[in-house]
């Protein structure tokens, strides 16, 4: 029979039966599809487990006769000898409370010698022929006799959500501080931290009992016996999330089995991953969300910090010709700028690249060696970067070089020591820079003056390429010239 058989006929709650079974009292058989198969002589097991449970009989002794190394009956008289003297107590504490009542005591004058010492007297006889004017109530199962189960999906869902940001932040940040951008590698980071969440999570269950996310959500996992998870059990819990729980993160399917998670969670069932773990809920409390919030702008704020860091170009301060060239390259690779495969030299010229078999294609015909910088040098130290170039009487289409432009931003302006850290200043430099486009600027960061100037005859820009085009019949006759220069403010 399934569990809900077994449920409806013994009428124990399923949550009581598999707390039954996690103790080793019960031991259904597994049908091939991996449910349980509970038989007749299962039913008749627990339903002694129901009636000794009620009759007060403790686990440890249900335990040892289930194993034979105890008789009932020595089990009962034990209990026999409890009930009497529970009874007997309360007899005495009806019959004292009865005393008290009748003399009228007060608090202010209860002289309580005299009543300690009627309560610790020998029992009193018991009266014949009392009659109850109602029948009580035979005892339920203790409620303790279930595993814990944890219903709050906002509480499991923020722990979830906790962890798995942690895991992506502090992969971002080694990605960041091997020179990776990790911007564009945003599906890298998401795959790669559920792959390490799948070997750390375990592990954190079965040193602590817990995770961050849960932690901070209240939350706690015990195996049987309120020993802590090993790290085989934690590691089969989280593979059974990632099927159960998760669909395998594959549309549609994890949408199913989220609403799945969420109707276990309100019919107060486990989930899959949980069926035989308790999942201990502490009582919420506000300072939860508190801590929650607190911990995950710490978390951000500190991901965002290795990050930003990881950006500035390598050599700071006062700069060489062969500073701002490392700086240069270092921006390019990060930015993943290829240039037609060039970069400068330790002179600040342009030198090729060892060919790995990329084409590389020069758009508008703007080639590194066509574009050169020119360098201020006062006292052996790079005041000001000049980047130029000058087309006439041609049919190319032609753009600025936006790539070289920014990354020559990035190597010079943030050299300086008064540029802010945050990667969002960095953000808003470029983008006034692409915005202003052939309309030319003049910006201000950090002590450094950023100038474009743009002189053109005899092009139309195309707005669905984004390109300057010849106009027709004036191919001998147009000129484009720009100068981005980047200087000390005076």
């Amino acid at each position: 029979m399934t569990s809900k058989e077994m449920e409806e006929r013994s009428g124990v709650p399923r949550a009581n039966i598999r707390y039954y079974e996690a103790e080793g009292l019960l031991s259904p058989s597994r049908a091939k599809n991996g449910y349980r198969a509970y038989s007749e002589e299962d039913l008749a097991a627990l339903e002694k487990i129901k009636l000794l449970r009620r009759l007060g009989v403790t686990m440890e002794e249900l335990k040892e006769l289930t194993a034979g190394r105890l008789e009932l009956a020595a089990v009962l008289d034990r209990r026999l000898a409890e009930v009497g003297g529970e009874r007997a107590s309360l007899d005495r504490v009806e019959e004292v409370c009865g005393r008290l009542r009748t003399a009228g005591e007060t608090f202010a004058g209860l002289d309580a010698g005299t009543y300690l010492d009627a309560l610790d007297a020998p029992a009193l006889p018991p009266e014949g022929g009392e009659v109850w004017w109602k029948t009580p109530h035979g005892p339920a199962l203790p409620e303790t006799d279930a595993l814990p189960v944890c219903t709050s999906i906002p509480r499991r869902l923020f722990a979830r959500l906790f962890d798995e940001l942690g895991m992506r932040m502090l992969v971002l940040c080694a990605m960041a501080l091997l020179g990776t951008n990790p911007v564009s590698h945003a599906t890298a980071i998401t795959l790669l931290a559920g792959f390490l969440l799948l070997f750390v999570e375990p592990l954190l269950l079965h040193l602590l009992g817990t995770t961050p996310g849960k932690a901070l959500m209240g939350l706690r996992l015990e195996a049987t016996g309120g020993r802590k998870l090993t790290y085989a059990e934690g590691f089969t819990r989280y593979l059974l999330l990632l099927w159960y729980g998760l669909g395998l993160g594959v549309p549609i399917f994890n949408l199913v089995r989220y609403y799945q998670c969420a109707k276990r969670c309100g019919e107060g069932e486990p989930q899959p991953w949980d069926t035989d773990i308790a999942y201990i809920e502490k009582p919420f409390r506000w300072v939860n969300p508190a801590a929650y919030l607190l911990a995950a702008v710490l978390v951000l704020a500190a991901a965002e910090t290795v990050n930003a860091w990881s950006q500035l170009p390598p050599n700071r301060g006062e700069l060489t010709v062969a500073e701002f060239a490392e700086n240069f390259n270092r921006q390019a690779d990060y930015l993943d700028m290829t240039f037609s495969g060039q970069r400068l030299d330790e002179n600040g010229r342009w030198e090729d690249l060892p060919f790995n078999g990329t084409a590389y294609i020069a758009v508008g015909d703007w080639g590194p060696k066509n574009l050169p910088f020119t360098y201020t040098v006062e006292n052996g130290r790079l005041t000001a970067v000049t980047l130029s170039a000058e087309k006439e009487n041609t049919e190319d289409w032609l753009t600025l070089p936006t790539g070289q432009m920014e990354a020559t931003a990035m190597a010079f302006t943030w050299a300086q020591k008064g540029v802010p850290l945050r990667t969002t200043a960095r953000r808003e430099l470029l983008e006034q820079m692409e915005s202003a486009g052939l309309e030319g600027f003049t910006l201000r960061q950090g002590g450094t003056v950023l100038t474009l100037e743009v002189r053109q005859r005899g092009f139309r820009y195309s707005d669905s390429l984004g390109l300057l085009l010849p106009e027709e019949g004036n191919e001998n006759f147009c000129s484009f010239t720009f100068t981005i220069a980047l200087e000390e403010e005076q």
